[in-house]
């Protein structure tokens, strides 16, 4: 009989997604960052993100409202993903009864504090026992905007690659926590991740940018999902991706190389999209002057192949599966 470390998260999901049917007020369904619904005249956005202690977060090495903010933060990143307006969150939580109630309190404030720069509010949830562990449960409900959004798919041959910011810092921040390396700014970049909520309005009102998601589960296997989701090949390019001086400077310390933490290390929740070649240098230019954020071209869609190789070769590391085992 086989079990989920063999079919891995992914292969999982593919399985749950033929089972589900099929509804006409349902754009998209399970598979892209957020499901898209037809509500009346208005298209909305949900979904939704689990936050479990030890898996996703160490109490005794995090502050609760650290944890707090992620777990809201990495749920508002679906919505900015798809160039949608966040609005709502529930949220359900799981602790044990002997819990202190000024912990959940501050765990909340962290959500709070999130949602507030987001402009979302919760408006209700869920509360069990648990008798092992905090689990944190976040939906959030957005619009599209003018009733548009992007999915995963919808990358054309040729189409540039391109990602926001920098990358590798969130995971570097991980490795600091594993290992008890008080390294603030890196932590910082691993807890307090910054959706890239109007930064993903405005690629998508540009008709030239045909697909984005949010970059969780490393830039590689991400790109993989955006692949075949438009059924064509990324060919990635990572020496143009730019060191950050925090990420430089924390592999030197400890020696380690950045590139696999910028291309596997994940939870970085920058976007990645695929835009038309011809206009990517004046719409990015327009996008820096807008944003004041880094833009780099890291690929090129091919229909040479499906999926995600890096210079025509298959990546020796993919990304985080929840199911498969580590090492």
């Amino acid at each position: 009989m086989r079990c989920l470390s063999d079919v891995g998260e992914f292969g999982f999901i593919d399985r749950i997604s033929r089972l589900i049917p099929s509804s006409p007020y349902v754009i998209e369904g399970i598979g892209d960052d957020c499901a898209v619904l037809r509500v009346s005249d208005r298209i909305v956005l949900v979904t939704t993100d689990l936050c479990i202690e030890n898996v996703h977060f160490r109490r005794d090495r995090v502050a609760a409202s650290d944890i707090g903010w992620k777990a809201a933060a990495a749920c508002i990143s679906d919505i900015a993903a798809m160039g949608g307006a966040p609005l709502y969150c529930l949220v359900s939580l799981a602790c044990p009864p002997s819990e202190r109630t000024s912990y959940i309190e501050e765990l909340y404030q962290g959500m709070l504090s999130a949602m507030s720069r987001f402009g979302t509010v919760i408006v209700g949830g869920d509360t069990t026992r648990s008798n092992d562990g905090i689990s944190i449960d976040v939906i959030a409900i957005g619009e599209a905007i003018g009733n548009r959004f992007l999915r995963r798919r919808g990358a054309k041959v040729g189409d540039r690659i391109v990602v926001t910011g920098d990358l590798g810092s969130s995971a570097a921040g991980l490795h600091a926590l594993i290992n008890g390396v008080d390294d603030k700014e890196l932590i910082r970049a691993h807890m307090y991740p910054n959706p890239r909520v109007l930064e993903g309005q405005w690629l998508c009102a540009r008709s030239e940018v045909h697909a984005m998601m949010d970059i969780s589960d490393g830039l590689c296997q991400d790109m993989g999902h955006l692949a075949r989701a438009s059924r064509l090949g990324i060919d990635l390019e990572p020496e143009r991706l730019p060191v950050s001086p925090a990420l430089a400077r924390y592999c030197g310390e400890h020696g380690l190389d950045p590139l696999p933490l910028m291309l596997s290390g994940g939870e970085d929740y920058e976007l990645v999209f695929a835009i038309d070649a011809r206009s990517a240098e004046k719409i990015l230019e327009d996008f820096h002057h807008e944003f004041r954020v880094q833009t780099t071209v890291v690929g090129t869609v091919t229909d040479a192949w499906t999926g995600v190789r890096i210079h025509g070769e298959s990546p020796e590391s993919i990304g985080f599966d929840h199911f498969k085992p580590k090492g």
